[in-house]
């Protein structure tokens, strides 16, 4: 004989509340437990003594810029390679760095993370060493993305980050959903 919900004894279907609860902050928990690592604390890389190219990929910030600069200055390699929309602010056309004979700027197509290692491809080879820098958040994805589509070798160094709640909340699903893709459709 069939029981409806209504039929149930309360403790029995409170019981099953409590349980449904349970699994549902038991598995927030295991995400947090996966993600704070991959998006707060990524493992730090140390950019390698020398490199064919510098690359900071979107958004060209004004930290991604001057950390590459930098490293530039340190000797770590000549070139610059910069990741940019094709306009507005942060185009080529409006980036004064851009104008520099050692910078290259490139807007890849599409204009993602794997267009970027696309962008990569075109301008070196599969002989060539890339230091890659974006922002914490995005370290991991990067990383698991160049693994999958650059040809180059790539190192992935970040930026420091400073985020509020909010913005860290926003990146966990972003760079979540970002690599659902990545792993769904990979290099597109």
């Amino acid at each position: 004989m069939a029981t409806d919900s209504l039929t149930l004894p309360r403790t029995r279907r409170r019981r099953g509340w409590v349980i449904a609860v349970s699994l549902v902050l038991a598995m927030a928990v295991a995400g947090l437990a996966i993600m704070i690592p991959a998006y707060v604390y990524p493992a730090a890389a140390a950019p390698p003594a020398r490199a064919d190219v510098i690359y900071v990929i979107g958004p060209p910030t004004e930290g991604r810029i001057a950390l590459a600069e930098r490293l530039r200055s340190e000797g770590v390699a000549d070139d610059l390679l910069i990741s940019v929309p094709s306009e507005g602010e942060q185009s080529a056309a409006k980036l004064s760095v851009c104008q520099e004979r050692y910078v290259t700027c490139g807007h890849p197509d599409p204009f993602t993370t794997a267009g970027e290692m696309a962008l990569l491809n075109t301008r070196y080879g599969p002989e060539a060493s890339a230091v890659v820098i974006t922002f914490t958040p995005h370290v991991s994805r990067t990383r698991f993305i160049a693994a999958q589509c650059a040809e180059a070798q790539v190192t992935v160094v970040d930026v420091p980050t400073s985020l509020d709640l909010g913005q860290w909340i926003y990146q966990f699903a972003y760079q979540t959903g970002g690599f659902a893709k990545a792993v769904a459709a990979p290099c597109s």
